[in-house]
């Protein structure tokens, strides 16, 4: 049995940390990525550039919706975490999802 193992925050070494896992085991890990932005993990070094009109936020997206979903990873967005119950091992979010997790 998988274990689960929840994410809170969709940022660029979070999600490299992902990568990574999964290059060493695929198949370890059920997993859950929490984002309080609606966008998929993208490149902030660069939301310069998209604040001044020079990119899109489409063009700095490192990982799309594809990837997550190709990596049978659960992505929530735009519904940030609010509460980690350590002792039940669960986090709820702000419109009260609760999702339980192991690590």
């Amino acid at each position: 049995m998988k274990q689960k193992l929840v994410m809170i925050g969709n940022g660029m070494a979070g999600v490299r940390t992902l990568e990574e896992l999964l290059k060493i085991d695929p198949e370890r890990y059920e997993i859950t990525v929490f984002g309080a932005e609606p966008h998929p993990n993208y490149n902030r070094i660069m939301l310069s550039p998209v604040l001044a009109g020079e990119k899109t936020i489409d063009d700095i997206i490192l990982n799309g919706r594809d990837w997550y979903t190709d990596n049978d990873i659960t992505l929530v967005t735009g519904d940030p975490v609010i509460r980690i119950d350590r002792v039940r091992q669960q986090v709820t979010t702000r419109d009260g999802k609760t999702t339980d997790y192991d690590r």
